[in-house]
């Protein structure tokens, strides 16, 4: 994340946020060691489609982060690298 100052600046260019997504999203996979099919099954996506999503070859939609967020139990904020907290936000 860009920080200027020790302060991060809120900017992110495309292959930051693909690098936090591709970053988080397979640790996870691999932590509950589910293999990319079981997660593109989940999602209704193919294969190729969810590992184009784990490499930061293809932008996620934000219904796909939200279904990845209850996947994994965590917060979009968590998959986008934005908190380091894993747990997911209270549901109101």
């Amino acid at each position: 994340m860009p920080k200027v100052n020790g302060i991060n600046s809120g900017i992110y260019n495309m292959f930051e946020v693909n690098f936090m997504i591709y970053h988080n999203i397979r640790n996870l996979r691999e932590d509950n060691d589910w293999t990319q099919q079981y997660v593109a099954d989940y999602l209704g996506v193919n294969r190729r489609t969810y590992s184009a999503y784990e490499t930061g070859t293809n932008s996620m939609v934000p219904e796909i982060l939200i279904q990845l967020s209850e996947l994994y139990d965590t917060s979009v904020d968590y998959l986008l690298g934005l908190t380091d907290v894993q747990e997911p936000y209270p549901r109101k």
